[in-house]
């Protein structure tokens, strides 16, 4: 048995019927010529049966402890059956980017069986040309954007062949499920560690509290006389992206040449993420823009940073913790807000690196599962968003993928679309993956909140081609 760190607990309590906390992706794929649907699916249902041994979250189910109380724990399932896990699917005609958009909308908002291993993948014949698409699922709790893209490329392989993977060093075995007295004893075992771990938690968070106390006092001097502006360390204004969401989705896919960005890089001296984060803002401001309902201070974005150890590679659960940054919507011009943008993550991710790496995840250990749980109902019950200020408006995250062509099954992998999810209060996510010579992107959004998603994706596509411009005139 493994216990969930407090970061993967937190994904299990603040899910509801309305927010499933599963993330995901759609890869796009190229059968073989001559090879038929049946034949694709056998392939793909064969290849990911072989590769179990090699991804240790697909066999693993969860184990809740006596009345939540404590944190559950991960088992190697007696009872798994890939049967319950690989689906196959056809898209209706004529199978275009709408209906599979459609169908990826459907599964975001399906909640995934706790009583099975926390993933899906669902095999889509009926695409345009004759193509295959893969759409995953798999809780939050189990993984996070980096773990994800490993686990993805423990799957995939670099030629048509599939390779033959050496056996683990120790053979997977199905864990026998613990007697309630087991898990008694267990469980108060774990309680009483909590009182001396939350001790040495405290002592190790004062020196950051204190810091951040003399950042407060020193901007507040810097207000004072008139030196500084609205920025991250402010609140983010209140838009409609920061609202109440439904159990309905919307969602678009996309993707944008590698070389482009790269270009956009060079140019103006900042990071491919500085790139994409410039992009999606001029998008933001431009559909706010469009319904008269752009706020004069700038929107935030939250962006997750991996702090994930070497050690962990391949592991799965979440090492993962937020910055925010301004994304400058209050100024008008492209490259002008690129380069502050650029200026603002570069000094928030040195004061992320000045953090412990686990503070969010021992912070994330103290609350009892259960209580967790219940404040999440309250939260969502009573609309508790709608009366404080947002953290941030969006979430933008970008995750490095393979560089090179990929296959799955012999099929070539053709893109990765991300599929993220939207929360009570932060209604729009935008996620992207870099994978060969493009950077692909999965718009997902709460339906009501941003209903128009495809348009969203033409105000990106214009939005990269304004700074190639510039970066081109430049």
């Amino acid at each position: 048995m493994q216990q969930l760190s407090g970061i993967d607990t937190t994904f299990l309590n603040i899910e509801t019927n309305t927010c499933p906390m599963h993330v995901g992706g759609l890869v796009l794929l190229q059968p073989p010529p001559g090879q038929t649907p049946e034949q694709s699916f056998r392939a793909i249902f064969d290849l990911v049966e072989s590769r179990l041994d090699h991804v240790p979250p697909m066999r693993r189910r969860l184990l809740m402890t006596p009345l939540d109380i404590d944190h559950p724990y991960w088992i190697e399932d007696p009872d798994f059956d890939l049967v319950h896990h690989i689906r196959r699917r056809a898209l209706p005609s004529p199978g275009g980017q709408a209906e599979l958009d459609a169908l990826v909308c459907e599964l975001a908002a399906t909640r995934l069986d706790r009583n099975l291993p926390l993933w899906e993948l669902h095999v889509v014949e009926g695409l345009e040309g004759g193509r295959i698409a893969v759409i995953t699922k798999m809780h939050h709790a189990a993984i996070d954007g980096v773990s994800g893209a490993e686990i993805l490329t423990t799957l995939l392989d670099l030629s048509p062949e599939p390779a033959v993977l050496p056996a683990p060093d120790k053979p997977w075995r199905p864990d026998d499920i613990p007697s309630l007295t087991r898990r008694l004893f267990t469980t108060a075992k774990s309680l009483s560690r909590r009182p001396g771990d939350s001790f040495r938690l405290i002592k190790s968070t004062m020196p950051v509290l204190a810091s951040l106390g003399r950042e407060a006092i020193e901007r507040g001097k810097l207000i004072l006389q008139g030196e500084s502006t609205r920025s991250v360390i402010g609140l983010a204004p209140r838009t409609r992206f920061n609202r109440q969401i439904t159990a309905r989705r919307s969602y678009a896919h996309g993707g944008f040449p590698l070389a482009t960005i790269k270009a956009i890089r060079k140019a103006f001296g900042v990071t491919l993420n500085d790139v994409v984060l410039a992009v999606c803002a001029d998008a933001l401001r431009a559909y706010l823009e469009e319904r008269s309902e752009l706020p004069r201070h700038s929107l935030v974005a939250g962006v997750p940073m991996s702090t994930r150890p070497e050690d962990q590679k391949g592991a799965g659960g979440n090492h993962v913790t937020f910055l925010r940054t301004a994304l400058h919507t209050d100024e008008a011009d492209p490259v002008a807000r690129l380069q502050k943008i650029s200026g603002d993550m570069a000094a928030a991710k040195e004061k992320m690196r000045a953090l412990p790496a686990s503070l969010m995840g021992d912070w994330a250990k103290v609350p009892s599962p259960a209580l967790m749980a219940r404040a999440a109902r309250l939260y969502e019950n009573f609309g508790i968003q709608s009366f404080h200020a947002p953290a941030f408006n969006v979430v933008i995250s970008n995750v490095p993928g393979p560089p090179m062509p990929l296959y799955f099954a012999g099929l070539r992998v053709l893109a990765n679309h991300p599929v993220s999810i939207p929360f009570h209060g932060v209604g729009f996510n935008i996620t992207l993956m870099s994978y060969c010579d493009s950077i692909d992107y999965g718009l997902t959004a709460d339906h009501d909140t941003v209903p128009d998603i495809g348009h969203f994706a033409e105000l990106m596509r214009a939005a990269m081609e304004r700074l190639s411009h510039a970066a081109a005139a430049a």
